[in-house]
């Protein structure tokens, strides 16, 4: 084992990171990336790490996000970031990687590939794909933590609920969580921006109370394994971080910071297609713009035998003579409807078939004649970019060995009889040309290998979500070696919309490089044809029934931290006493702060669940909006019975109901018993603006609360004005 050696200190946090001999051996390899290349991935693994928690025995979560470009090496990425945390402490890595199995298994294979899990590396590292309960997994990594060589365990992990409930029983056996303790769990989500997010949060604001609310099954599922780690660390992986910046700030699931990801020097995304290299787009014409509805083609487009003739006159260029690729590939993305794929892929067999037939037939056969005219047509655009390229003899010559050395590949999720496909993983080595024809399995997170000539006749009817059209460009990647011979097929309102995107995308990652989460939050630019995403703005409904009148939080978890926050929090404030009602227990003080000092205040107040969470986030949105829009300036903070000795109080009782555990009514009710009437804890407030009151409590100690029992804790009641509901309603 190589010894450790130390690199740079980060003063922000407490432990520091090492370069071991795990990342030493993962860099050694990557044997196509120079020293500048090798640096930056480096150099963002540990920003990413540096920001994790410490991984020994320590308590707490963090999030953050890793944002790259499609195709651009996001896996390599945390892949280095696995090896790094693997070297300073962290000996279980999670990877949510997918939601589809392809996805999942291309995942597992790539990490034991690259980390070489099954040659040298078996001891240093476990991988473990979909484990189950029933498989005595467990046991397996509880024996696996034991071990003096202290292996990193690998956990990869369909991005679905069933799965993610299993893993989550996995670590709720007494035997892990007893080894496990509380060292850290580093969590990588890969695609973070699709299925994690909640997807009822509009269909949530028409509740009337946060407790109804509604969770999509894998965010909840997510959540509920985050609370059974008490030391993890969180990371998204996305090229599209829409999704996780716009969703309410304090989510969850929502990024506390940043790391914007560097692509190798090879790297041909946006810009490169869109702005530097335009004549590689080819327009689709709209009467050739397949729509399952509105325009389901029954014969092949000419566009598309277009496509593929130069596909292959491309392949026997770049891989047959001039030998500068072992093979090449072409995908066709028609509709998101499986029989669009079908069809489009019977039109290919049939016009290849066609074609490989028609080249055998004698020189002078007027069909074949006609055919080697079109591939002269091709072979004229696919060397345009290319100097003194080879005769077009020699270049349909090797056309006709292309065809017999092709794959084509019908990609999709289910098969005739509506069941889930297996999709058999593709041997690109195994032909010249591979043609993929497919929808949503062809989407965010699938690599096509080689890929050269993209056909996607898809086009939007409305507005396009920003980051659903990013995620069909599996024709970005690393294809500066040849570039010259690529071509994207794309409607002309497509191309439009990605030009358009491209534009939104630099301005959005310059400003993530230049800013922090919360300046980024108001500066997503974006054209008025696009969403940014999901639908995720303050709704009327969310405003009338749940940010109007009095909330209370249940903070049953972090206990300990939040004492700590609060009582520092105490410590720095001016507060004024509010009217002297006679006894400790009546008597409160107030605090008059601006918006931003109240919005931290939230932020470093810890929730861990999703009620109370959503209900913090909306709050902070809605605080802000207050101040933005209204002219706002302030709210108060009251810290309720500041003299008073909690060691006397009888304590307040927990509820549970249908699994759910809560504290009760922690408003204490007007009385008259005193020498002054006291209103109750719910007069004790200000109209003018937001009111936060801090309660301490101290729970009942009884055997229907055995876990808290005698515990202390600090937990929020919020007023919302109602002035300000309505205020927020007639302005829409």
């Amino acid at each position: 084992m190589t010894e450790k050696i130390r690199i740079i200190k980060n003063e922000s946090v407490d432990w520091s990171i090492a370069l071991g001999s795990k990342t030493l051996d993962l860099l050694s390899r990557l044997t196509k990336l120079d020293k500048e290349e090798k640096d930056n991935l480096l150099k963002e693994a540990h920003a990413i790490l540096s920001k994790c928690n410490n991984p020994n025995n320590s308590i707490g979560s963090t999030t953050g996000i890793a944002v790259g470009y499609v195709q651009s090496g996001k896996t390599m990425s945390f892949t280095t970031l696995t090896a790094l945390a693997a070297d300073n402490g962290f000996r279980i890595v999670i990877y949510f990687a997918g939601i589809k199995v392809n996805l999942l298994e291309q995942t597992t294979k790539r990490l034991k590939k690259d980390l070489l899990t099954q040659e040298e590396n078996s001891r240093i590292y476990k991988v473990f794909q979909s484990p189950t309960i029933d498989d005595n997994i467990h046991s397996q990594v509880k024996n696996a933590l034991g071990l003096k060589i202290s292996p990193t365990i690998l956990i990869t992990v369909l991005k679905h609920y069933k799965h993610i409930d299993e893993l989550t029983k996995i670590f709720n056996t007494p035997e892990l969580k007893e080894s496990l303790g509380n060292n850290g769990v580093l969590i990588i989500d890969d695609e973070a921006d699709q299925a994690s997010l909640n997807t009822y949060a509009r269909k949530n604001s028409k509740s009337e109370d946060w407790e109804d609310d509604e969770f999509s099954s894998t965010y909840s599922s997510i959540l509920n394994l985050k609370s059974t780690l008490p030391n993890h660390s969180y990371i998204q992986y996305t090229a599209t971080p829409q999704g996780p910046l716009l969703i309410n700030m304090m989510d969850l699931l929502s990024p506390k910071f940043h790391v914007v990801l560097t692509p190798g020097k090879s790297y041909t995304g946006g810009k490169v297609f869109f702005e530097d290299n335009t004549d590689l787009i080819i327009t689709i014409p709209d009467s050739e713009v397949y729509h399952h509805k509105h325009n389901p083609l029954q014969d092949s487009p000419q566009s598309l035998i277009e496509a593929l003739q130069i596909f292959l006159a491309g392949v026997a260029l770049y891989v047959n003579i001039l030998g500068r690729e072992k093979y090449l590939s072409m995908m066709i993305h028609a509709d998101r409807e499986q029989d669009a794929s079908k069809k489009f892929h019977d039109w290919v067999k049939k016009l290849i078939n066609s074609w490989s037939t028609r080249l055998k037939f004698d020189g002078n056969d007027p069909s074949k004649i006609e055919l080697v005219n079109e591939f002269k047509n091709a072979y004229n655009e696919a060397v345009r970019r290319i100097s003194a390229p080879p005769d077009f003899d020699t270049v349909i010559e090797e056309i006709e060995q292309v065809i017999l050395d092709t794959n084509i590949e019908l990609v999709i999720g289910k098969d005739s009889a509506g069941k889930q496909k297996k999709t058999n993983e593709i041997d690109w080595s195994n032909a010249t040309a591979h043609i993929l024809v497919g929808a949503e399995m062809l989407n965010r997170g699938y690599t096509v290998e080689g890929l050269a000539v993209s056909y996607m006749p898809r086009n939007s009817l409305g507005k396009s979500n920003a980051d659903t059209i990013q995620q069909r460009c599996r024709f970005f990647g690393y294809k500066q070696n040849y570039l010259d011979i690529c071509r994207v097929y794309l409607p002309n309102d497509s191309i439009l919309e990605y030009r358009e995107y491209v534009e939104h995308e630099e301005i959005m990652r310059n400003k993530l490089k230049e800013s922090t989460l919360e300046q980024l939050e108001q500066l997503m630019i974006l054209s008025s044809n696009m969403n940014p995403t999901r639908n995720n703005i303050l709704s009327n409904d969310l405003v009338k029934y749940k940010l109007n009148g009095w909330r209370q939080f249940n903070a049953l978890q972090h206990i300990e931290e939040n004492v700590n926050f609060v009582n520092q929090f105490l410590s720095t404030i001016e507060f004024t006493n509010y009217t002297n009602f006679g006894t400790d227990d009546r008597n409160h003080r107030y605090a008059k702060l601006s918006i931003s000092e109240v919005v931290n205040f939230l932020k470093d107040f810890k929730i861990a669940n999703m009620p109370d969470a959503l209900r913090k986030s909306s709050t902070i949105q809605y605080l802000r909006y207050l101040a933005d829009k209204k002219g706002i300036e302030y709210a108060y903070i009251f810290e309720m019975s500041f003299a008073y000795d909690i060691s006397k109080s009888k304590g307040t009782s927990i509820i549970e109901e249908d699994g759910k555990i809560k504290l009760s009514n922690i408003f204490s009710g007007r009385s008259t018993s005193g020498a002054q009437v006291y209103p109750g804890d719910k007069a004790i407030r200000f109209d003018d603006s937001l009111c936060i009151q801090i309660h301490k409590i101290k729970i009942k100690d009884n055997s229907s609360s055995v876990k808290w029992g005698g515990k202390v804790l600090y937990t929020l009641g919020i007023h919302y004005p109602e002035v300000f509901t309505h205020s927020f309603i007639s302005i829409l």
